[in-house]
């Protein structure tokens, strides 16, 4: 054990004595009178830096009057005295005998180093018994205060016992552990001489391994010089399949385009393709339409031409009939009506024609306006819902179609056809024309 540490034990011993001796006083401060009994627990030592409560207790044992009690506890250190609590804890007008009062106060200890320090406590009682006047004052060293408190002390004390217990056990352990060092420096000096010649043999080996390493070196550099030549034609050989690389990724984006132009122009051919069949589908079925219009105009030409024929001949007989009827005015009546009835045949025969020869005119004028049609545009549209087709914007402008006209649909043969309707004034009065010739003819 060393010396520091025995002294430092016997220290402590020393300091544990008296805390022991102090220990003996009451941890408390109490008095009875023939007025009165209090108590005061508070603890025999403190921290600096802490804080504790006080308990304070009094019982009256007579009825008391103007009762008033101020407790104070002051801190001595460095030859100073600071008040660290005074208050009147109790103050009453009147109590009666028996009566008891209990109150807990709380004080703080300041952190400062103090030196020599301790708690001084004063109770001051003032009251009035039996209608006289009285005052108690009671002065005590109330608390001692330390750094560590008297268990600490006993904790380190016993502590450090340990420690010194460990250390005696660690010294046998140690030497022990020296006897055994001991011996493996004998069984080392044995193991150096052993080693001692081995080393020799192993110079000789180094030697031999120092002139394998030198033809190894050798050996290396041209291993270094062929890897660099190697190196070189690598590194030309990676530019060269840089170069490589781009090239195909300049052709696979060519090629990309090239199939996406090939893609669209195959989708163009094949609209195309679509359209050139329904064109000739159209011109078949315009072509058929024509052939008959052809033939439908020539027999209407071949009828006209009989009607015609035929209304000359009405016209000759009429001249006829007009001159004997002309020569029969005087004739009876009988005659006259025979006259008129035959009259009114040519006049009706002569009605029929004109009609028919309006009619013919009409299909004479449509006839042109169908082969015309085979040079217009044409343009295919898609059927919306409820069977609805949108009429272009630009055929319409032409036609001078407009919201609200009218048009006609004619279909048959696997066609449809939509054409604006014109109503026109003269094949509206025609009919009307036919009817007062008619009617003339009948009166006459």
């Amino acid at each position: 054990m060393k010396s520091g540490e025995a002294i430092r034990l016997l220290s402590l011993s020393i300091i544990l004595v008296a805390l022991m001796i102090s220990a003996a006083s009451a941890s408390g401060y109490s008095a009875i009178e023939d007025d009165l009994e209090f108590r005061v627990d508070y603890p025999i030592e403190v921290k600096v830096g802490s804080c504790y409560t006080v308990s304070f207790w009094m019982k009256a044992a007579e009825n008391l009057t103007d009762l008033v009690v101020v407790f104070s506890i002051h801190y001595h250190r460095n030859s100073e005295v600071e008040t660290l609590y005074s208050k009147t804890i109790i103050s009453e007008s009147e109590v009666e005998a028996g009566w008891t009062k209990s109150k807990s106060i709380e004080i703080c200890i300041p952190r400062e180093e103090p030196v020599d320090p301790h708690l001084r406590a004063d109770l001051e009682f003032s009251y009035r018994v039996n209608g006289s006047d009285k005052e108690l004052d009671y002065e005590w060293y109330m608390s001692i205060v330390r750094e560590e408190t008297y268990s600490e002390l006993e904790s380190e004390l016993q502590n450090l016992r340990d420690k010194v217990s460990d250390l005696k056990s660690e010294v046998k352990s140690l030497q022990k552990v020296v006897e055994e060092k001991d011996q493996k420096i004998e069984d080392l000096e044995e193991a150096y001489q052993q080693l001692l010649a081995e080393y020799s043999s192993l110079k000789a080996s180094y030697e031999e391994l120092k002139n394998d390493y030198n033809q190894l070196k050798g050996e290396y550099a041209d291993l270094e010089a062929s890897y660099n030549s190697l190196n070189s034609a690598h590194q030309s050989t990676l530019i060269s399949l840089e170069k490589l690389r781009t090239q195909y990724e300049s052709l696979t984006s060519q090629y990309e385009s090239l199939s996406e132009q090939y893609a669209s122009l195959l989708k163009d051919y094949e609209s195309t393709l679509a359209e050139l069949r329904t064109y000739k589908d159209m011109y078949v079925d315009l072509k058929s339409r024509h052939d008959d219009l052809r033939a439908r105009h020539d027999e209407l030409i071949a009828e006209a031409a009989k009607l015609r024929q035929r209304i000359s001949d009405l016209e000759s007989e009429y001249e006829s009939l007009n001159r004997v009827y002309e020569a029969t005015l005087g004739e009876s009546n009988l005659t006259k009506n025979a006259l008129l009835a035959q009259t009114a045949a040519v006049a009706t025969g002569i009605g029929v024609y004109a009609l028919v020869s309006r009619r013919l005119g009409r299909r004479v004028q449509e006839k042109p306006i169908e082969q015309a049609e085979e040079g217009n545009e044409r343009k295919v549209q898609k059927i919306l819902s409820g069977r609805r087709i949108t009429i272009p914007s630009d055929a319409a402008a032409k036609l001078g179609l407009k919201e609200g006209d009218r048009v006609e649909i004619d279909y048959g043969n696997g066609k449809l056809i939509i054409k604006p309707v014109r109503e026109k004034p003269e094949e509206s009065a025609a009919p009307k024309n036919g009817e007062e010739k008619n009617k003339q003819a009948s009166k006459e």
